[in-house]
């Protein structure tokens, strides 16, 4: 075959110029998705950032409310700027009198309604009180504000509970006095309800005051408030029990 043969056979299968964009269109195509996939661009790449940092921010606003990242902490906002933080605990009893031999003969009675007013002024508060009988020694004193707030007083150098809160209490200093405070929440019951108890206990003028509200989760927040204004109120005046002091009593 002649050079001038396989040349024009050469042409006559070369491709048109209708072919020729057709065929660089989709070559340019099918390079610029490779560098789509392979390299994003800029704005790309601000975008997720930014959807990042949102994601983690929300992660950590809700896990800290939720308890996700260690204790948790609740706030009570009280008079003149005071303000309660209770941490949760691992675990809650109910305060009740650890009573001990050494304390010797005693006898229990409600408080005059002089010595009511003289310890708590004009809270309602009522509950029975237990003095050591040789002398007349306050020792103990369990009742309840307005039928549901526990109180308990006790002398020095004797306890409060014996089924002490197990966890870290947070300080607060209301009215100048430190209080500790915490809550637990128990387990749902068998309708999914969960229960909260909100603790607080401090020391003034020899005397530990201790404090105990339970009650269905969904009240949190009243129940804190109500538990809150009982301290605020309580350290603003702190229970005096030296009037008590030297009473006897015969058995």
């Amino acid at each position: 075959m002649s050079i001038e043969r396989i040349v024009d056979s050469w042409r006559k299968i070369e491709p048109d110029a209708a072919a020729e964009e057709r065929m660089l269109g989709s070559i340019l195509a099918r390079n610029h998705a490779a560098q789509l996939k392979k390299v994003p661009t800029n704005a790309f790449k601000a975008t997720l950032a930014a959807c990042l940092a949102v994601a983690v921010a929300i992660v950590a606003v809700f896990g800290n409310m939720a308890g996700w990242f260690g204790d948790k902490t609740l706030i009570a906002e009280l008079g003149n700027g005071n303000t309660l933080t209770f941490r949760k605990a691992d675990s809650a009893g109910l305060a009740s009198l650890a009573w001990d031999a050494n304390w010797g003969e005693s006898i229990s009675r409600e408080f005059t309604l002089e010595e009511n007013f003289a310890l708590f002024a004009d809270l309602s508060i009522a509950g029975l009180a237990t003095f050591r009988s040789k002398d007349g020694a306050f020792i103990h004193y369990e009742g309840r504000a307005d039928n549901e707030i526990k109180v308990i007083l006790s002398a020095s150098g004797f306890p409060v509970t014996d089924t002490p809160v197990v966890g870290n209490e947070e300080t607060s200093e209301i009215n100048g006095i430190p209080v500790a405070a915490g809550f637990f929440v128990t387990k749902a019951n068998s309708q999914g309800v969960k229960n909260i108890i909100y603790f607080a206990s401090f020391t003034a003028r020899d005397i530990t005051v201790y404090l105990e509200l339970g009650g269905n989760e969904a009240d949190s927040d009243s129940l804190r408030r109500r538990i809150g204004n009982l301290v605020y109120t309580l350290t603003l005046n702190p229970p005096n029990t030296s009037a008590l002091a030297g009473i006897i009593f015969l058995t």
